[in-house]
């Protein structure tokens, strides 16, 4: 029996429903605040100009804080992906690793504009990132729950779509609130940054309010009436037995190597790529709303779209036109001279940041058995950020060496490049018929 007919074998019943659906795809909506607001668009530009010592050793250190995160979630992302399939409580985990990053979030108030709190920043960055990355892990699983084989592609597209305008509403609202207004509204000190400090509190507030549906009224739960020690040991178990068994499913295999490539490649660009925009290419506060809102609105569009060409011609063409088109355009990052020119690359990147993200969410969830979607996508995440450290210390150490941040940023198009290549052996499972 072939691979494809072994896992198509081992489907099993979907539980959700169209309220599920939308209790899912909010929970994007509601996590992106942090990323628009704390990884790119407010936060990250203020650590840039009003904590760190300047630009280039700024986003070296911000680089390597990720990096830190991203080992944690390297470590950890398996193991509780087995957890979770043993417990059975994929919402409870989404709920604990979802406060934390929210708690660590809003306590960003405390960064103030000054070198001392450098260390704090860093931490609570690293804190925070770590939460809301292993958030994933539960998350994505749970679109197996809410979503039948034959639709995971337009559903996943509709949750980055959701995540993405949900950042772009969350940027807006800062902005109009925090940022723009001249004097700021409720008293706040723009000597002591106040408008770009409070964006946090209010980036974790949005992530409790909008998070909470999934976590409280998601699919239901199938708890497990063995001991707590039971679980554990028996989820370190699965853990080695999972790694043990890829061989025998390749087409995993070389989309969790592919994935450690094109998803760093992804994530580095919208770590570092509002760093460029602010410190190397000038940016003001209002141009980097306007730019936030144009990639925003380029990458909501473009998952939604191609969720719905994931499910006519399959997830796998998705993601390989996908990756051809952010190496090329990341390769060029470091020729652009010119504002005008570094947006309208910034907006094609956009286009293609949805797709290969959503298309690979449901290329796995195609290709996992049923009872093991958890720990496949804990291996997933895994694979996403095991090559985390090593590609945002790279970017730092290339904009150190070379005191430039645009060849920093444009040394991600390695990585999409190898994720390219290793996506070539994957074979994507027929599609059951309604």
């Amino acid at each position: 029996m072939t691979e494809v007919s072994t896992l198509s074998a081992k489907a099993g019943p979907v539980t959700g429903s169209r309220r599920q659906v939308l209790y899912w795809c909010m929970y994007d909506w509601a996590n992106s605040a942090y990323g628009a607001v704390v990884l790119s668009f407010v936060f990250a530009p203020y650590f840039l100009s009003r904590v760190a010592d300047d630009p280039v050793h700024g986003q070296a250190k911000w680089g390597f804080a990720i990096s830190i995160s991203a080992i944690c979630v390297a470590i950890l992302s398996p193991m509780l992906g087995a957890l979770a399939d043993q417990s059975g409580r994929r919402r409870t985990w989404l709920a604990v690793c979802s406060l934390v990053a929210i708690v660590a979030t809003g306590a960003m108030w405390w960064v103030r504009p000054e070198p001392s709190s450098l260390t704090l920043a860093l931490v609570l960055l690293a804190v925070s990132n770590a939460g809301f990355e292993l958030g994933y892990v539960f998350y994505n699983a749970l679109l197996t729950d809410v979503a039948p084989d034959e639709k995971r592609g337009r559903v996943s597209g509709m949750g980055w779509a959701a995540g993405y305008f949900g950042g772009l509403a969350s940027l807006a609202l800062v902005y109009v609130l925090l940022v723009i207004p001249d004097p700021p509204l409720l008293g706040l000190d723009p000597a002591q940054a106040e408008p770009s400090r409070l964006s946090s509190p209010v980036s974790a507030l949005w992530f409790l309010v909008f998070g909470a549906p999934l976590v409280l009224f998601g699919p239901k739960e199938r708890p497990s009436p063995e001991s707590a020690a039971t679980i554990v040991r028996k989820g370190l178990a699965d853990i080695w037995q999972t790694i043990r068994k890829l061989p025998k499913t390749p087409s995993i295999a070389w989309l969790l190597l592919a994935h450690m490539f094109f998803a760093d490649g992804v994530n580095s660009i919208f770590i570092f790529g509002p760093l460029v925009a602010k410190g190397a290419f000038g940016f003001s506060d209002t141009q980097m709303l306007f730019f936030g809102v144009s990639i925003y609105v380029a990458a909501g569009t473009g998952a939604f779209v191609f969720g719905w060409i994931d499910d006519w011609i399959g997830a796998k063409p998705v993601v390989m036109v996908s990756i051809v088109a952010l190496a090329a355009v990341s390769l060029s990052i470091a020729f652009l001279d010119t504002q005008r020119a570094f947006w309208i690359a910034s907006c094609i990147l956009g286009v293609f940041f949805g797709p290969v993200q959503a298309s690979g969410r449901s290329l796995m969830s195609r290709l996992a058995p049923p009872d093991m979607v958890t720990k496949y996508f804990g291996l997933y995440a895994l694979a996403g950020r095991a090559t985390g450290p090593l590609g945002s210390a790279l970017v730092g150490w290339v904009t150190l060496a070379t005191q430039d941040q645009k060849a920093g940023i444009a040394v991600v198009a390695v990585s999409f490049v190898l994720g390219f290549l290793f996506m070539l052996p994957v074979h994507e499972p027929r599609k059951q018929k309604a």
